[in-house]
């Protein structure tokens, strides 16, 4: 039996993009519709929060410093330290449209995307940013989570949350372009929507299961390796992070749930930390200078 342990108690309204600084030893993760990012010192467990100036959906490590954060309708650099905030790009989604989530991949590209507000169009859209550079990568998405990249780097996993489905493509690093698509696993009635994930090193796909009470991970040709029960109806994301990168850091969230909800899982929105056997791997960092 795997122990789950709460290591903050929140409660996020919107916990998301758990993101492991090694450097550092300090954990990140947002509350999206708090504007706040959070910050936990390894060894201390001391949690700090600065407030942004807009919902960021995710946020990556930058090379130069500090994080890059999608953001609004745009991209920004974040300080951590100061709460400074330098806006990189603005109204670059739609004005139905928030920026959500974003990960790097292993060249230190981030991919970040958006989701339609009211989650009914498939109208949000994903970017690549790096060097300073934004591109457009694909359209056509209602809620765009993900992404997360096989160890070599060349092949991607993503769901349009609505869906279902999580997806994968090959992925050309150099040029940041996807290949056809392809249903990588497609969950069913009671299995929630595919959430935030993350691949470990061995090759195996995180998935969190929003309105799923669960961690699934997946072997790399789709079949079910095992399977975490989450004590939250929402999990929202993961990470693996801490000193050998074999824990694994799952966010949370609260929103638009009942009263009854609440009281069947009462640690709603709080962040969890699972010591496991399976090594992690490390972000690659985000330039945002040309």
């Amino acid at each position: 039996m795997v122990e789950v342990v709460k290591i903050w108690e929140g409660p996020a309204q919107l916990g998301e993009s758990p993101l492991w600084n090694p450097d550092l030893q300090v954990l990140y993760w947002l509350d999206i519709e708090k504007s706040r990012l959070y910050a936990r010192t390894e060894g201390t467990g001391t949690v700090n929060g600065i407030n942004l100036p807009a919902m960021a959906g995710s946020v990556a490590l930058c090379a130069e410093g500090g994080l890059v954060a999608a953001i609004g309708r745009g991209f920004a650099h974040v300080e951590p330290m100061t709460g400074e905030v330098r806006m990189l790009a603005t109204d670059i989604a739609r004005e139905d449209c928030l920026m959500n989530d974003g990960k790097a991949d292993r060249r230190g590209t981030f991919i970040a995307g958006a989701k339609h507000l009211p989650e009914s169009d498939p109208v949000a859209s994903v970017w690549s940013f790096t060097h300073g550079r934004i591109s457009p990568v694909m359209d056509h998405f209602t809620v765009f989570n993900g992404p997360a990249f096989s160890p070599a780097g060349d092949r991607v996993y993503f769901a349009d949350s609505p869906t279902q489905q999580i997806k994968t493509a090959t992925y050309d690093a150099e040029t940041g372009a996807f290949g056809p698509f392809e249903v990588f696993a497609q969950l069913g009635e009671g299995d929630g929507y595919p959430d935030g994930m993350t691949v470990d090193a061995d090759g195996c796909l995180w998935n969190a299961h929003w309105d799923g009470w669960r961690l699934t991970r997946y072997r790399p040709d789709g079949t079910i390796d095992r399977v975490v029960e989450i004590p939250v109806q929402r999990p929202t994301s993961l990470c693996f992070g801490g000193p050998e990168m074999t824990s694994i850091f799952v966010t949370s969230a609260s929103t638009r749930m009942t009263a009854q909800e609440l009281a069947n899982a009462p640690a709603s929105g709080a962040l969890f930390r699972i010591e496991t056997d399976i090594r992690g791997l490390a972000e690659t960092p985000v330039s945002i200078e040309g």
